[in-house]
């Protein structure tokens, strides 16, 4: 997809009535106080940071892919994040606030490390369940809050990032597929590694506090607040956590494996709006209590599926 050739984002991914006329995007503009540009300047400088990783994380995936076709579309993949670092960096010129075009909060280098990790084992898996799975989700979400209560430029640059994204996690649902049907033990093996590394690495930069970020843009943490758009951090993890939910549902990830794994999400301060545990196929917590700090996962040897409970 050519970003480019869209004129205006989709009803599809961007809801109707989110959009605004070229006549009325002034007004609103001035209407809009410092707390919110300064909350842009955070949201989408984070943003930033995400679409470098995946450029980098898609370029060194590009030697493990099984054939030249799947080498192309990754490359592709690659060129399309970095179209996005432009339109977010031009996006922030054109408002007038600031922007970092590079890595500022530790997260983001924690999750290239763990991915450069799967790379050097050369599991495939593990690679395309961070990029295309997780990260993707996460990004999806926040393309998605970016549509919603923002300014009309902000809305209509999110919704041609989102339909980009949206393809990328589509891409990602069905290389997963294809491996599932042909090694399910090995990738739910990689899930559950890839899983306790680095989602909590994305779901502690749901906030609005950081390490140096803020300072990097000369902005108050504590005066940034996402009330500006109409949501709150809580509202955003659950959003996050139902999102991620329903991507691996769409894999067809074994729910003895998946249930687990979100309930031990729990820890990280954000319940799903389901009760998971009203279920029927519902799995216990793998280690009981459902915290994953207390199972010994975050060095632990990938273990078959079938494998009894970890703790």
């Amino acid at each position: 997809m050519t970003t480019t050739a869209i004129e205006q984002p989709s009803t599809e991914t961007c809801p109707a009535g989110f959009g605004a006329s070229a006549e009325s995007f002034e007004s609103l503009k001035h209407s809009k106080d410092k707390r919110y540009f300064d909350l842009m300047a955070y949201i989408v400088s984070n943003t930033i940071s995400g679409e470098i990783m995946a450029v980098e994380n898609y370029s060194e995936m590009v030697p493990i892919m099984p054939n030249t076709d799947a080498k192309i579309e990754t490359v592709k993949q690659a060129t399309e994040e970095s179209k996005h670092i432009k339109m977010l960096a031009s996006l922030g010129k054109r408002l007038n606030y600031p922007v970092k075009t590079e890595i500022v909060e530790p997260q983001w280098r924690n999750i290239r490390n763990i991915f450069s990790q799967a790379v050097r084992k050369k599991d495939l898996a593990s690679c395309l369940i961070i990029q295309d799975l997780m990260t993707e989700t996460m990004a999806i979400v926040l393309y998605r809050v970016l549509c919603r209560d923002t300014d009309p430029e902000t809305t209509q640059v999110a919704g041609l990032i989102l339909e980009d994204e949206l393809e990328h996690l589509e891409i990602g649902i069905n290389r997963i597929k294809a491996m599932i049907a042909e090694d399910s033990d090995g990738v739910h093996d990689s899930l559950i590694w890839a899983h306790h590394k680095v989602m909590p690495e994305l779901f502690s930069m749901i906030s609005t506090s950081c390490h140096a970020l803020c300072g990097e843009l000369q902005v108050d943490c504590g005066g940034i607040g996402l009330d500006s758009i109409r949501t709150d951090i809580e509202a955003l993890r659950v959003e996050a956590l139902d999102t991620y939910m329903e991507t691996l549902e769409k894999v067809g990830f074994d729910d003895k494996v998946t249930m687990p794994l979100i309930a031990g999400m729990s820890s990280y301060g954000v319940q799903p709006k389901g009760d998971i545990s009203l279920r029927s196929d519902a799995a216990p917590s793998s280690c009981g209590t459902g915290d994953v700090s207390t199972c010994g996962l975050s060095d632990a040897p990938m273990r078959s599926t079938k494998v009894a409970p970890c703790c």
